[in-house]
């Protein structure tokens, strides 16, 4: 009933969204209609704090927002090892060289990248607090809860591989001084090389943000024109696979660490259990959840062995084999090297290095304005600027998602504005010298359910701006296990990937299933610290994080279920063109047994000169499959337009042989009811 949906935090109103006349779509995508007549003041009647509900939504938003920084964390000082200290392949270099190009990335992305992201954050989660009191304004009431901004999880994990890695590679070939070169020749040469490979990454963020605020032209002509099932999708999905199942690997490895606290958040947020602290003030669930994780990490419950297996694991008699604690946790520790076994987050002497190396310290904002030199880099950035913009058009198909969660949940805010601000704070973060951009957060729903208001979202901003100026991310990165967030990160997607199916029609969840299978190709593709999977079905469907791929397939097939033939024929010559293009369903890699051809798993070279091989990457034309794509698009638009003559209801028909148009959510394709079938007599 109503009252055991409320405690299980109900993310929806039940009320489902009509479409809206297209000359009305016109009308919203300018930035003023929706405000209409309405003051643009700061509405000072909208509460700023509800208490323990404004706490407990202010700690999941920070706790999500941390739990990005600490993965993409890991991300990047493992691209900046790869391409300097770890490249065994570059024989030519200086070990100096190598170390100084990681060293400097680290302090780079420390000093320069990192406060430059909590400049994104003041802006977005301040505007986004002042939007909710405007719509207050508007509808003359107060239940109004701010849209959650943060980092763009999705396109921070496909740049930090498609982009930064690549760049920081071609940066070390660039100004490789050679193995003969001097020491004080490699240090500067080496700073050279990290520096550039932050330049080429910047440029591209701020690319991406341009084309986030292009965006605000197709939204809300996307939601209106695209099954809700295919609207969806990309919260579905970014929820499921990259806040529910990614995190639960982590929190798996380490039972003793994580298991009390995940259980500890299912108990708090899905089970509305509250920890009383005085009077009615509880202790929140998601700052409980950290604690329990810091402390049983830092008491030892994630060290493993740090003793060097041998073979199968390792060679014959040496000592370059793996320890028990390089699987779990995930970077090199052996004994007699001083490693302690344990995992990120609860390393004595790592934690203590950083607070030494960064807090309270460093040139912040020392790349203020720099960074957008990479523009420049023509050699690079005419790769670059074509997945960039991709990129950014999966930022945009996110926002649209989380307005049209927002929507379902109570709170119609503008989808034009919210994708300019999008992208206003991604291209304010890469002046600044930041290498990611921000965005509106899926989770709105989820605040809402807590009874949050603006406060939490103003609060975010501000300690992140805070924060992240002062040097002490790079501390708390050491002292905070990954996992520690992890357990709210499985709530937040759950719920969420909860919300699609809701809001869509029975009928349709196999759609949002489908949907879901291009980011778990996704995971699988980026799980290999940058290489690629063999598999190459996982390859075709899992670049540009999924969500292109995601929503195509959802969309015809939601269209193919409704019989509506029309949308799929015209839709799938898209699609054929698209696939062309690059904009889906066009891996182009061969894998081969150590790695993969080149990293532009979105790029297909249309014009080939026909010599089998292409001149610029050595990639066998062969290997590119988008003229395939569009093909197998064609063919379908073909068959289905052969069905539209015969379709009951069409003006045209003249021999009504198939079922007419679905266009009521409740219908079903069949004749009866699947809840119902028992009761009814099928013909035999």
């Amino acid at each position: 009933g109503k009252h055991a949906r409320r405690d299980t935090m109900p993310v929806g109103t039940g009320i489902k969204r009509e479409k809206v006349p297209f000359q009305q779509v016109l009308l919203q995508l300018s930035p003023f209609f929706w405000q209409g007549d309405a003051s643009w003041a700061w509405n000072t009647k909208v509460p700023f704090w509800t208490g323990s509900g404004e706490m407990e939504a202010f700690c999941e938003l920070f706790f999500d927002n941390l739990a990005t920084l600490l993965g993409v964390t890991t991300q990047a000082m493992l691209v900046g090892n790869i391409a300097g200290s770890g490249n065994s392949n570059l024989t030519t270099a200086t070990d100096l060289f190598k170390n100084t190009v990681t060293s400097e990335w680290t302090r780079i992305y420390y000093e320069w990248n990192i406060p430059a992201c909590g400049l994104g954050l003041l802006f977005g989660n301040i505007w986004f607090a002042w939007l909710a009191t405007r719509l207050a304004t508007k509808e003359n009431r107060l239940d109004v809860t701010a849209q959650p901004y943060g980092l763009n999880t999705t396109v921070i994990y496909i740049t930090i591989y498609a982009i930064s890695l690549p760049a920081l590679e071609a940066g070390v070939t660039k100004y490789n001084p050679g193995d003969s070169a001097s020491d004080a020749d490699s240090i500067a040469m080496g700073k050279k090389a990290a520096e550039y490979g932050w330049k080429v990454s910047v440029a591209a963020n701020f690319v991406i943000g341009f084309m986030e605020i292009l965006g605000c032209f197709l939204g809300d002509v996307i939601r209106n024109t695209f099954p809700t099932a295919a609207v969806y999708v990309p919260l579905a999905g970014v929820g499921f696979v990259w806040l529910a199942f990614s995190p639960m690997l982590t929190i798996v490895k380490a039972p003793m660490m994580c298991l009390l606290p995940f259980m500890v958040v299912v108990f708090g947020f899905f089970g509305n259990v509250r920890y009383p602290v005085y009077g009615k003030v509880t202790f929140p669930i998601a700052l409980m959840a950290i604690l329990m994780s810091v402390i049983f990490g830092w008491a030892g419950a994630c060290k493993r062995s740090t003793e060097v297996l041998g073979f199968p694991y390792g060679p014959f008699g040496g000592d370059d084999g793996p320890s028990v604690s390089d699987f779990y946790n995930g970077f090199r520790a052996i004994s007699g090297t001083g490693s302690s076994g344990t995992c990120q987050g609860t390393d004595k002497a790592a934690a203590k290095a950083a607070w030494k190396t960064y807090a309270f310290k460093g040139d912040i904002y020392g790349g203020f304005g720099k960074g957008l030199a990479g523009l420049s880099e023509s050699e690079l950035m005419e790769d670059f600027a074509a997945p960039a913009l991709l990129f950014g058009m999966v930022g945009f198909l996110g926002t649209m998602t989380c307005v049209e969660s927002a929507e379902a949940a109570g709170d119609a805010y503008p989808m034009s504005e919210i994708m300019i601000v999008d992208g206003i704070g991604t291209c304010m973060a890469a002046l600044a010298g930041g290498m990611f951009g921000t965005t509106v957060y899926i989770g709105h729903p989820v605040h809402k359910a807590l009874g949050a208001k603006i406060g939490y979202s103003m609060l975010n901003g501000i300690a992140y701006f805070i924060f992240l100026a002062t040097g002490l991310f790079a501390c708390l990165y050491n002292v905070i296990p990954e996992c520690a967030s992890g357990a709210i990160l499985v709530f937040v997607g759950l719920l969420l990937a909860r919300q699609g199916f809701e809001e869509t029609p029975e009928r349709h969840y196999p759609c949002i299933l489908l949907g879901l299978m291009p980011f778990i190709c996704n995971l699988f593709w980026l799980e290999a610290d940058g290489d690629a999977s063999k598999n190459m079905g996982v390859l075709t469907l899992a670049p540009a994080g999924g969500i292109v791929q995601g929503i195509i397939l959802a969309a015809l097939t939601a269209w193919a279920i409704d019989r509506k033939f029309e949308e799929v024929t015209i839709f799938s010559i898209v699609c054929g063109f698209l696939s062309l293009f690059g904009i889906a369903f066009s891996h182009n890699d061969l894998v081969y047994t150590y790695g993969v051809w080149g990293a532009e798993h979105q790029t297909l070279d249309v014009y080939a000169d026909g010599s089998g091989v292409n001149k610029d990457s050595g990639t066998p034309e062969e290997a590119y499959n988008g003229w395939r794509w569009c093909i197998g698009f064609f063919m379908v638009a073909f068959f289905s337009a052969l069905h539209i003559p015969f379709q009951k209801g069409n003006k045209y028909t003249k021999f009504e042989s198939v079922p007419p148009r679905i266009e009521d959510d409740a219908e079903d394709p069949y004749d009866f009811s699947v809840h119902a079938a028992k009761e009814v007599e099928i013909p035999k």
